[in-house]
């Protein structure tokens, strides 16, 4: 499949597509411990993962109406929304929201290394990418190391956890996917902070019939426990995802999924700084396997010359 190159957004190695990626990376590896604060002051996943987009959508409609880019409710455009919601926002979100309590702000960050592998592993079978040996090499070093944080030696806290870490792999799974998808799809004339309005509000939909359908609906007022801290991760998220659909427009699917590694940083970090959590050698070992598998899939094609 030839795509139009219009639909493209195009790839860069800037300075600009490097500030970026820490900049995104940083910000989504703050929600992971203010995520389990809000949960330790008794607020319900659902609800928060509601606030947090919809709060987020709002501002970003805002902001995208100010700069004057439009957000037509074509079928184009809406089915990109719903689309884009539900895998960038709404499905790594809820799930990330449910399996922290058992795994903590670490461990949960630790599966969002693997979205530039499976990312590239989409973007070569829909032919935006080219495999080479450098990211070949890069997406079994990868693997290997996701092995080594998940495998039968006791990387987990409890082998009771191991439902839940598998749990865990929708993110990156869906992450992964969702970045393929806003390329492909990307509306022609389609501004940034417009789609990512779009795509907030389109997330903050599933999340509305998940709250309806389970009856959540009633653990809304639960956001009263933490305010001021719904209140950050809204503005948090906005900011982020201004910033993250920039990326998306200089540096290409492939380079932006890579914003997880920096992110997995923040959350190991945070993880163990500010709540205690300790994690076996194995779980480090296979984050720095992690990190060598990219820096294949980034710098591969340099590599294979």
């Amino acid at each position: 499949m030839t795509l139009p190159s219009a639909t493209v957004p195009p790839a860069s190695r800037g300075a600009e597509s490097l500030a970026l990626l820490l900049l995104v990376g940083g910000l989504i590896g703050v929600i992971f411990p203010v995520t389990k604060i809000a949960q330790a002051a008794g607020v319900p996943p659902l609800p928060w993962a509601f606030s947090m987009m919809l709060g987020a959508g709002v501002i970003l409609a805002g902001m995208a109406r100010f700069k004057r880019q439009p957000m037509p409710l074509t079928g184009r455009y809406l089915r990109y929304f719903a689309v884009s919601g539900l895998l960038s926002m709404a499905l790594p979100n809820v799930v990330l929201f449910f399996v922290m309590p058992w795994l903590g702000a670490g461990l949960s960050a630790v599966v969002y290394t693997l979205p530039p592998i499976l990312t590239l592993l989409m973007a070569v079978a829909v032919r935006i990418e080219k495999p080479d040996r450098g990211r070949v090499a890069g997406i079994l070093l990868g693997f290997v190391g996701a092995l080594m944080i998940v495998g039968p030696r006791g990387s987990l806290p409890s082998p009771d956890l191991a439902g839940w870490m598998a749990l865990a792999f929708v993110m990156p799974a869906a992450v992964a996917a969702g970045n393929v998808y806003r390329t492909v799809a990307w509306p022609p004339g389609g501004q940034p902070v417009a789609l990512a309005a779009g795509t907030m509000l389109g997330g903050a939909g599933w999340v509305l019939l998940a709250l309806l359908a389970t009856g959540a609906v009633a653990d809304l007022p639960a956001l009263g426990l933490a305010p001021w801290l719904a209140l950050l991760q809204i503005a948090v998220t906005a900011l982020t995802y201004v910033l993250y659909f920039r990326l998306q427009v200089v540096a290409g699917p492939v380079y932006l999924s890579q914003i997880g590694y920096v992110a997995t940083s923040v959350g190991l970090g945070t993880g163990t700084l500010l709540f205690g959590e300790r994690y076996s050698p194995w779980v480090w070992g296979g984050a720095a396997v992690i990190v060598l598998g990219v820096l294949l899939v980034s710098f591969g094609r340099r590599f294979a010359r």
